[in-house]
């Protein structure tokens, strides 16, 4: 990236991309591909996706320029990929858990990535999304163990399943607001008894987005 841009510094690489310095640090120290920004650089200096994250085709100290192979059009399917697909961010909840922000740079783990066409026919936005993975057997039944869940932050207004925060404890939970303004939280696992949060303790519960689509083992 920085050979790419002509950029020195961490900080400088990551003004440009309107992230913290320490973003940059996490992506070198725990080997995370930002493939949104990667697909960004490649679209706009048209170079390969090959090059830019697996090194391939050059050295790191040989820039491409006008005369080089990083000159010639990308070829056909990493164009439709980067035309085509949206890379969302995947969190590490668990590091995630307690008092901090949830949705904080250095708890990427990856990217998932989903078709533009998709994201737009479900009313979604890509600034909303983020990507999950379930953690314990309370949502057995419709959620299992380590399935992949795609939230929308946009949308925190119950009925429906929601990822929410009790206190400094992340959980995915069955919302239901009733009528006297209190919410029920439930399991689809009828091993897990439901839960009332009365009106005066809702200060206590943070919804931060729908549950909007999953992916997971074949039982």
């Amino acid at each position: 990236m920085k050979t790419l841009t002509g950029l020195t510094s961490d900080y400088a690489l990551a003004k440009r991309f309107g992230k913290s310095t320490s973003a940059i640090h996490n992506w070198r120290k725990r080997g995370t591909i930002p493939i949104d920004e990667c697909i960004q650089l490649s679209v706009q200096y048209n170079v390969s996706l090959d090059w830019l994250v697996l090194g391939r085709e050059t050295t790191a100290d040989s820039p491409p320029n006008e005369s080089s192979t990083y000159s010639e059009p990308v070829d056909a399917e990493v164009r439709y990929q980067q035309q085509d697909y949206a890379g969302v961010p995947l969190y590490d909840i668990e590091a995630a858990a307690g008092s901090g922000r949830l949705f904080d740079d250095e708890h990427v783990i990856s990217h998932l990535s989903f078709r533009r066409d998709w994201i737009t026919q479900e009313g979604l936005h890509l600034k909303d999304l983020v990507v999950i993975r379930v953690r314990g057997d309370s949502m057995e039944g419709t959620l299992k163990n380590g399935d992949t869940v795609l939230v929308n932050k946009a949308l925190t207004r119950p009925d429906g399943v929601f990822l929410i925060r009790v206190g400094d404890e992340l959980r995915i939970k069955r919302l239901q607001r009733l009528s006297d303004g209190s919410l029920r939280l439930s399991s689809d696992n009828t091993h897990y008894a439901p839960e009332i949060i009365h009106p005066d303790a809702l200060g206590n519960v943070h919804i931060i987005g729908h549950c909007h689509w999953h992916s997971g083992r074949v039982a």
